[in-house]
């Protein structure tokens, strides 16, 4: 074959290839939907309305003839030819994804809009000062952080990036351990006064805790020698701050396990005392969330990387961690 008649074949057979399907984009968009759940959760983290979302399936499944999804209540269910599709298509997108973020720039890549959660206390004394610092050097960032307890939804409530206390579970995102921090029973010199029988673990089963969860309080306990142990003091005062825990010790309504930035000020001014100072409690992991198969993967990593930096540069709030790749979980819907 001659190189014209083989530059003419290639061209056809490309014309022909788009001919049979060319939209990408609503194949692209089917994706992130089953990825969400279902139209709103993939309005919330996409930023594209739910009607048009809507549009571009129902034009998707016009353009291939086979019905992708039904609609229910609950979201969407993918039928067989659906399942098929999205089976063979995601690792595709994502691999084009990650080429696309590997051919940015700093300044391209380092741009746009991320949505953050942030655990309260932590965020108000290392993360929101570290994100300040970020937005500072990276003026084309748009930060968008909220503050909360609860353990929200990366994917439905659409956010890039959370940060959880405690371990993680296996939920098929990316994560990579930002700190863990060191912990420390108090309670107020009056308190201890009044319970002079705390000399061992197992005497905390019989003394208030106040935690932050209302139902079952466990704290593993550990010392000097290598012994380990656990207890479980029953619930006197439970808030969803530990800012608050902290003023329900100082006024001796029981022992706290909190973490030793937090408790510092009061340690040193005698308000707090420390409880059986021969055991630790161990350290609470913070861990950082994501989801791989997104362009803002590069951005994402810094912000990581920058609170990672936090904790090192900063003495007595925790203990960073090294810094490894992160470690990605694969049990994707």
């Amino acid at each position: 074959m001659m190189r014209g008649d083989l530059k003419t074949a290639h061209l056809m057979f490309h014309l022909w290839n788009m001919k049979t399907f060319g939209d990408f984009d609503g194949l692209a968009l089917f994706i992130r939907i089953v990825q969400a759940g279902g139209l709103a959760a993939a309005e919330r983290a996409t930023g594209i309305s739910k009607a048009t979302l809507s549009r571009r399936l129902s034009a998707l499944e016009a353009t291939l003839n086979v019905r992708l999804v039904r609609r229910t209540k609950k979201g969407v269910v993918l039928t067989e030819h659906g399942q098929q599709l999205y089976d063979r298509s995601r690792e595709a997108f994502m691999v084009a994804e990650e080429a696309v973020a590997g051919v940015q720039d700093e300044k391209v890549a380092l741009s746009g809009t991320v949505r953050l959660s942030l655990p309260p206390d932590i965020a108000t004394e290392v993360l929101a000062p570290a994100l300040v610092r970020f937005k500072s050097r990276y003026p084309d960032v748009i930060i968008e952080m909220t503050l909360a307890d609860r353990r929200v939804s990366l994917v439905e409530e659409g956010y890039d990036l959370v940060v959880r206390m405690g371990p993680v579970a296996d939920s098929g995102l990316v994560f990579k351990k930002i700190a863990n921090l060191p912990r420390t029973l108090v309670a107020s010199p009056n308190y201890l006064a009044t319970h002079p029988n705390l000399k061992e673990p197992k005497d905390l089963d019989d003394v208030p805790a106040l935690a932050i969860r209302r139902d079952l309080v466990e704290w593993d306990l550990g010392n000097d020698e290598g012994v380990t142990t656990k207890v479980h003091p029953r619930i006197g005062f439970a808030a969803n701050r530990q800012t608050i825990l902290i003023d329900a010790a100082v006024a001796g309504l029981g022992v706290a396990n909190l973490p030793n930035f937090m408790i510092e000020a009061a340690l040193s001014s005698g308000e707090l005392v420390r409880v059986l100072p021969e055991w630790t409690p161990s350290p609470v992991e913070m861990t950082a969330l994501w989801q791989k198969d997104r362009i803002t993967g590069r951005l994402i990593k810094a912000i990581v990387a920058e609170f990672i930096e936090a904790f090192t540069t900063r003495q007595g709030v925790g203990q960073p961690v090294d810094p490894p790749t992160a470690s990605v979980r694969r049990n994707f819907p």
